[in-house]
């Protein structure tokens, strides 16, 4: 493969997070494969720049640390990245998110957690992204099932030095482990609301702050029980069970554009009438496989399969990840469109 070069125009997002908050694993979820090492400990040791690149034609990485060659993206040399990369020089993964619309370059910055005591050069990483890389928006990944720790604080109020030396950046914070969520007792409304608040005091004054909650590891799994990936026992499990009442009271709390809700709803009634389908149809072909033949049965358990199509894609739909997909969609559109608009005012003049 050729030499590739960076952009250095475009949007440039930075995944800024505590460690164990799940960066690696909403990458993994976008991406519909678990390639990027994911884990309740501290999985990435520094930095990774991951460009979208829509015209790639292979997935593939490497660490300029050690060379320019360019290998088949694998979670095996990924995690032989780590500890061997020199200090603030990124590893490259050039690669396709394939759920993605918009054809535009779109560079994302993976970052380690930098509340890892026991390696304090995770700290320095983060920070040296988060002070020095051309940032166009940032997207923090919290932990709804650690909300409001003193690790969250210290990073909340780096990161709001940062945006006020830098002019304000924009910020997502994108509510990851939703699915600890009890609707039956907490309010997603609230809590979304308090983490923005949250969020935004540390920021500049007129700081763009949005919130959307997602399963990451959900849509992870949904994606790749479409796809017929090989499954762990508790991943099969964990794809098993899903509450829809969590996932419409999501798409209600979220704070985003009024477009993305509405496209997002839709989606999900369209999702919810193939369901129905596909569940009276295989009703009827249990029926069918009853009164044929017993052997019949092993026919209707493979176009079952086939059905449970229906009921993944709503799952990733429900999940939030269409939603933060729609979201930096709509990022490339505004990105892209503002300096042609201002060139063409400019001939104008």
């Amino acid at each position: 493969m050729g030499e590739f070069r960076v952009p250095d125009t475009g949007l440039h997002i930075l995944i800024l997070g505590c460690m164990s908050s799940g960066k690696s694993t909403l990458l993994n979820a976008m991406l519909g494969r678990g390639v990027f090492p994911a884990g309740n400990r501290a999985t990435t040791a520094q930095i990774f720049r991951i460009i979208h690149d829509p015209w790639c034609g292979e997935n593939v990485c490497r660490n300029p640390s050690e060379s320019n060659e360019w290998h088949p993206l694998t979670l095996e040399r990924l995690a032989s990245y780590n500890g061997t990369m020199r200090e603030n020089v990124p590893a490259d993964i050039r690669l396709v998110l394939p759920h993605l619309q918009k054809k535009r370059t779109i560079v994302f910055y993976d970052t380690p957690g930098p509340n890892t005591s026991r390696h304090d050069e995770h700290r320095g990483e983060t920070y040296f992204a988060l002070e020095k890389l051309p940032l166009t928006h940032i997207f923090l990944v919290l932990d709804m099932a650690q909300l409001h720790t003193r690790d969250e604080e210290a990073l909340l109020k780096d990161m709001g030095r940062v945006s006020a030396l830098r002019g304000g950046v924009p910020v997502l914070v994108i509510l990851n482990k939703a699915d600890v969520i009890d609707v039956e007792k907490e309010s997603v409304g609230d809590i979304v609301n308090d983490v923005r608040d949250t969020v935004a005091q540390h920021l500049p004054e007129g700081t763009s702050v949005e919130v959307i909650p997602v399963m990451a590891k959900g849509a992870e799994v949904w994606r790749r029980m479409i796809d017929r990936d090989s499954l762990t026992v508790f991943e099969v499990e964990f794809g098993q069970y899903i509450d829809w009442r969590l996932c419409q009271a999501m798409l209600e709390a979220s704070l985003m554009p009024e477009s993305i809700c509405v496209s997002v709803a839709e989606q999900m009634e369209e999702w919810r009438r193939l369901q129905k389908f596909s569940q009276a149809f295989r009703s009827s072909l249990e029926y069918l496989a009853r009164r044929v033949h017993p052997e019949a049965e092993l026919i209707n358990k493979n176009v079952s399969k086939i059905l449970d199509y229906a009921d993944c894609r709503r799952a990733v739909t429900g999940s939030g990840m269409t939603a933060l997909e729609e979201y930096i969609d709509q990022l490339t559109v505004k990105h892209y469109a503002a300096p042609l608009q201002e060139s063409v005012d400019s001939e104008r003049a």
